[in-house]
């Protein structure tokens, strides 16, 4: 009853930011291209794409094209994606964490070149497609599982995640893409293993994301 009742407010909060502050502004078919997070993974599926297809906002679909362990070097994954969402008038890449274990500069900078990949391939299946580069979430250290530990997300992780925020931007500033930083979005105690947000901690990303978009667009 307490999580139903949760979800009741944080549904009535994002209505009500859309109504008050970004009416009409969002519109479209909104193809949302990431990993686990994105899926879903550690939530039942519950990840922020569910929460923004549960606000139903007018004239907006959000369709969730994430899949558990995906990274910018699986770049090509995107191209079915393409194919399939054809009208697709946003897509949202948010990629980076899984390219990052025991992460260090080299592998920031082939994030760079795989996203850079992704912008020139949707650039030219559909020019007039919006695209937005969402920044990973940070990682929680202190409640990191030991599964998680023995896969190296580390502390170098989290000084890389820093560095691709920063590219990040840099790179969406350049090909004049929306770009939106949720390295600080997810509160520390709101991660299921460290890794991945629990419900609250999507919640987060999913307000944050809807925010952002309204800002831009």
């Amino acid at each position: 009853m307490q999580k139903k009742n949760g979800l009741m407010m944080f549904l009535m909060l994002l209505t009500g930011i859309a109504c008050m502050s970004f009416k009409d502004k969002v519109h479209g078919k909104i193809v949302c291209f990431g990993d686990s997070i994105t899926y879903g993974a550690k939530v039942d599926g519950h990840s922020w794409v569910w929460h923004l297809q549960q606000a139903n906002y007018p004239g907006v679909s959000f369709i969730n094209e994430g899949r558990s362990g995906r990274k910018t070097a699986d770049k090509k994954e995107l191209l079915p994606v393409l194919q399939r969402h054809a009208d697709a008038d946003y897509y949202l890449i948010f990629l980076g964490v899984n390219d990052l274990k025991d992460g260090n500069a080299a592998m920031v900078n082939s994030c760079i070149e795989n996203m850079q990949w992704m912008v020139d391939q949707i650039h030219a299946a559909d020019a007039k497609a919006k695209i937005v580069i969402l920044s990973p979430s940070a990682i929680n250290l202190n409640t990191m599982s030991q599964v998680n530990v023995a896969k190296k997300y580390n502390e170098n992780t989290s000084k890389s995640l820093k560095a691709l925020e920063k590219k990040y931007k840099a790179l969406a500033r350049k090909d004049h893409l929306g770009f939106i930083s949720l390295l600080n979005t997810v509160s520390k105690p709101n991660y299921a293993d460290g890794l991945h947000p629990d419900l609250k901690g999507q919640q987060q990303i999913a307000a944050a994301v809807w925010k952002g978009l309204n800002k831009i667009y």
